[in-house]
């Protein structure tokens, strides 16, 4: 057995009662702990900057950029990319032309002849990033072909990347920036910017450009920002603070183009019908306010000035809501239609878009050119969407609900109300942007793993939250699962992917990426052909993915081979028997298909009680016990028969209520250290038709989510399943 910690580091020696709440209660603590309900960063964002294509990479088109650059000219682009840990990120380029990579000063990848003649050609990198600031220079020669590349995540959809601006003028701010043309190439390996100085110091001029050209901002702010719309109305957000003690009278002077409405904290304190200067008392408490402005376009001019002062104590504004990458107190939006009956609240939010006219929306904008506020995702766990994340959840959830724990609860429901709220948002992200920054497997639905565990955990939580976004999202999922995931001719759910390594398979994993949701939203709608699929797709997988001889299921069927790889995956394995009990507990007794999956409950598991190991963890490679003991397929099998034998499924209990407790107690001596942090979790897997790929090639890591979730589920299930015995 490995050995992860010492003995004296486990959860049982430092419990000795060896509580299972405490456990329960300690590894859920360290998980919030350590992914706090940080939701997503707001930055600035450049619509002139380098666009993103479908596929999530930029587009270094320096043709467009620059058509006016003569042959043989040179053009840069500078990016910066975070990084939490030192890990390799593999990106993938197509060319117009010449073009080199550099990372952190260091050469990377310099274009060959064969991808400077053919943009077709794409050429996978191999990107070494190091931990926090990683500095990318593009460099780009113009030819007859063209000037500049494709450049970004070979998997945006799971591994997106997000650059942000170089130099401390535009720190905080995402994008890329890109050069003029260039006669000489001044910046390469011996002369690499320094990204985290002043712009003024690059021996180049970059672009987009930070300032209002001279006529620009000759105009009043809504002018420059919004273009002349006769008739419209523009809104400004900002927060003032007053530091005078109680409540005193305010001044408020300014200019106006045309009718100006200014709220307070929702009340309106002025109004001007006319051009020109206004001057307006108020009165103001100690404290902050929310401020709001409506413009409307006048005749000639559009915009307004502010000041507010008393007692010769200046009056402070600042950002309504933490944007990085600008100092600028007032965020903008419009051009939209007057309203007599606005509700200032409503407006002040960040989560919602605005709408023009029909079917046409818009966002928050900072008075400079070109800049937009756009919301970013920077944790690595809160607030995504994913499928690890959706069992994590599901499982936080249900130790909440056994420990009484409201605000372990509210963890999970506020998690997924943060994904569901900005839904709306994301859509338009991508249709503005070409690739959303947040949400992104939500927005772009491919393949179960995109929805279904996840929206599994969605629709349990709604118990709680009784949310219309989670339904709202839930009818997506579903319609996305009847009508657009790929089916075999016989219905089974499958992997098409064509190009990538998963081309034309079919997963054991992804009867817990489709069943599950399916059986909630069964019994969210009440129509039996939900219940049907889930029930019709276990039997479809174990027809390509049983082994009879054996009783254990292959981890992946490929349908290129025209065979199944025939290799017991732990996790693979436990996918099923986690599904499998969720459907048989809700499946009513008459269903017609309750007898075979019952009887493939019951002989699956007896296969995999044989397979247990003498340590009471069942293996990475379950007929190998060789490879390693995992953490995540002995929780699922501690799940399932623990059901199995509180729900009265398996003939011969004992042997399993005895598998449970020792797994149970392997797990919290071996698994599970003192502080909350759960071992021996295998990583996220691919496939092979070699055994070694499972027991060498995939590692195991500390507190991987594809763990967390499980491991409180299943102790949640041998707990109650110790109740139930302790009273028969």
């Amino acid at each position: 057995m490995k050995l992860y910690f010492e003995v004296e580091a486990s959860m049982a020696y430092m419990l000795a009662d060896q509580d299972t709440d405490t456990i329960l209660e300690t590894i859920a603590g360290a998980y919030i702990a350590n992914n706090p309900p940080h939701p997503f960063v707001f930055r600035c964002f450049s619509r002139l900057s380098i666009p993103q294509l479908s596929d999530g990479r930029f587009d270094f088109n320096m043709g467009d950029k620059h058509s006016d650059a003569s042959s043989g000219q040179y053009a840069f682009a500078l990016g910066m990319l975070w990084s939490d840990n030192v890990r390799t990120v593999e990106t993938a380029l197509n060319c117009y032309g010449p073009t080199k990579l550099l990372l952190n000063g260091k050469l990377l990848y310099k274009s060959g002849v064969a991808e400077e003649v053919n943009v077709e050609t794409r050429k996978i990198v191999e990107v070494p990033l190091h931990k926090g600031w990683n500095a990318f220079l593009l460099v780009f020669r113009k030819v007859a072909s063209g000037f500049g590349c494709v450049f970004g995540s070979n998997r945006s959809h799971s591994t997106p990347l997000d650059f942000m601006n170089p130099f401390h003028e535009r720190y905080d701010c995402g994008g890329w920036l890109y050069s003029e043309p260039q006669d000489e190439e001044w910046l390469g390996e011996t002369n690499f910017p320094d990204v985290k100085g002043s712009e003024l110091d690059s021996p180049v001029k970059w672009y987009p450009c930070q300032a209002w050209t001279t006529d620009q901002a000759s105009l009043s702010n809504c002018a420059r920002i919004f273009g002349m719309q006769p008739g419209k109305v523009a809104y400004a957000w900002s927060k003032g603070e007053s530091v005078l003690p109680g409540r005193n009278p305010f001044t408020l002077k300014g200019w106006s183009s045309g009718q100006l409405r200014i709220w307070v904290n929702d009340e309106l304190v002025a109004l001007s019908e006319m051009e020109g200067s206004f001057e307006v008392e108020v009165n103001l408490a100690y404290g902050t306010h929310n401020w709001l402005i409506e413009s409307t376009c006048g005749e000639r001019d559009w915009g307004f000035s502010l000041e507010v002062s008393a007692c010769d104590e200046a009056y402070s504004f600042s950002q309504p809501h933490s944007v990085k990458g600008t100092d600028e107190c007032w965020l903008y939006v419009g051009p939209l239609e007057r309203s007599e009956g606005i509700s200032p609240e409503q407006l002040q939010t960040m989560s919602s878009l605005f709408e023009i006219q029909a079917g046409n929306h818009t966002y928050w904008r900072v008075d400079r050119p070109g800049i937009w506020v756009r919301p970013y995702l920077q944790n690595a766990r809160y607030a995504r969407w994913n499928y690890p994340i959706g069992v994590t959840l599901y499982g936080l959830l249900q130790t909440g609900r056994k420990l009484v724990r409201h605000d372990i609860v509210r963890y999970v429901v506020q998690h997924l109300r943060t994904c569901t709220t900005m839904y709306s948002y994301a859509l338009w992200d991508r249709e503005q942007y070409g690739y959303p920054a947040m949400n992104t497997k939500l927005v772009d639905m491919k393949m179960l793993d995109d929805c279904g565990s996840i929206g599994s955990a969605m629709l349990e939580a709604n118990k709680e939250a009784q949310e219309d976004g989670f339904v709202s999202l839930a009818h997506i999922i579903a319609d996305y699962m009847a009508g657009t995931q790929e089916r075999q001719n016989d219905g089974a759910f499958y992997r098409e992917s064509k190009g990538y390594y998963m081309e034309n398979t079919l997963w054991a994993d992804d009867l817990y990426m489709s069943t599950p949701f399916l059986c909630r939203y069964y019994k969210l709608t009440g129509e039996r052909k939900w219940l049907d699929d889930a029930a019709r797709q276990f039997l479809l997988f174990k027809k390509y993915l049983y082994l009879t001889e054996e009783k254990l299921m292959s981890h992946v069927y490929d349908f290129k081979c025209h065979m199944a790889n025939g290799i017991p995956w732990g996790r693979g394995n436990g996918w099923v028997l986690f599904s499998l009990s969720e459907l048989l507990e809700i499946m009513p007794e008459d269903h017609p298909d309750r007898g075979a999956l019952l009887a493939f409950f019951q002989d699956f598991s007896e296969g995999l009680l044989a397979r247990q190991g003498k340590n009471g963890l069942w293996h990475q490679v379950l007929t190998d016990e060789g490879s390693f003991e995992e953490t995540s397929c002995t929780s699922m099998f501690i799940y399932a028969f623990a059901r199995g034998v509180r729900f009265g499924w398996l003939d011969k209990p004992l042997p399993y209520a005895n598998a449970v407790r020792k797994a149970w107690r392997a797990l919290i001596s071996h698994a599970f250290e003192g502080n909350g942090s759960v071992h021996g979790v295998c990583c996220g897997s691919k496939y092979s038709f070699s055994p070694d790929y499972y027991k060498y090639d995939l590692k195991v890591v500390t507190n991987d989510p594809h763990g967390i979730g499980i491991v409180l589920l299943a102790g949640i299930e041998a707990s109650a399943m110790n109740r139930m015995l302790a009273i028969l």
